[in-house]
């Protein structure tokens, strides 16, 4: 434990976090900073988690636009049903057509959804005092951030728990990119197949999946600071 305080990435990311909350305006941006960060040495079982995806019209978080924001809490072990949301998000130009294949959002459908600013500041909300979850959470944090900087011109810094590097650190072979894919490492580990590329359902899904890889290594103890993305 006491290599993990000195040497992993809990200490780092209270820094930027604390950097980050004093660049913050006045508004949601600043409400969730001063909330803080949950307790990172709190075993995972205790803490307060939200499992995220995005849908997006790209890859790129610079370029591109939040399209679909899905979350789902997780506490003690279980998914919080109750807690489900789904936040459609209206891009700033038309959809691209490859991305809407994958993710099957219609024009009709983004022209209905809510602006940048309104839909992010409920995401913030949800977002707020918990650890997040996501598969391959450089996508889910780098949108994040960048949509703060476009509203606020300052970061969005929150933990951020990855499956997919969990399951890269945890796992003695090798796996191919491809069976790291959320729908491959679910069947793995018994779990259902979901529709893929649907925000809420993605949550759930990667939420299932964290609960699966604690029990499998047996580390539904193990504190935050452990499990945190590098």
């Amino acid at each position: 434990m006491l290599g993990n305080l000195l040497g992993g990435p809990g200490p780092k990311l209270v820094r930027v976090f604390e950097k980050a909350a004093k660049a913050a305006p006045p508004g949601p941006l600043a409400d969730f900073y001063a909330a803080g960060l949950p307790d990172l040495s709190q075993p995972v079982g205790n803490a307060p988690l939200t499992a995220i995806d995005l849908e997006t019209d790209g890859l790129d978080a610079k370029t591109d636009s939040i399209l679909e924001s899905g979350s789902i809490e997780i506490f003690g072990g279980l998914i919080g049903a109750n807690s489900a949301s789904r936040i459609r998000i209206r891009p700033d130009r038309g959809l691209n057509a490859d991305a809407v294949v994958v993710h099957r959002i219609t024009d009709d459908e983004a022209a209905k959804a809510l602006p940048l600013e309104e839909a992010f500041a409920q995401i913030l909300k949800l977002c707020t005092g918990r650890v997040l979850v996501a598969h391959f959470a450089e996508i889910e944090a780098g949108f994040l951030d960048a949509a703060s900087r476009k509203l606020y011109g300052a970061p969005l810094v929150a933990p951020f728990i990855c499956t997919m590097q969990l399951e890269m650190r945890w796992v003695q072979k090798q796996r191919a990119h491809d069976g790291l894919r959320l729908g491959k490492l679910r069947s793995q580990y018994g779990l259902p197949t979901y529709r893929a590329h649907d925000g809420l359902t993605d949550a759930v899904a990667c939420g299932e999946l964290l609960l699966a890889q604690l029990a499998s290594a047996g580390r539904q103890q193990a504190p935050i600071m452990d499990l945190l993305r590098r």
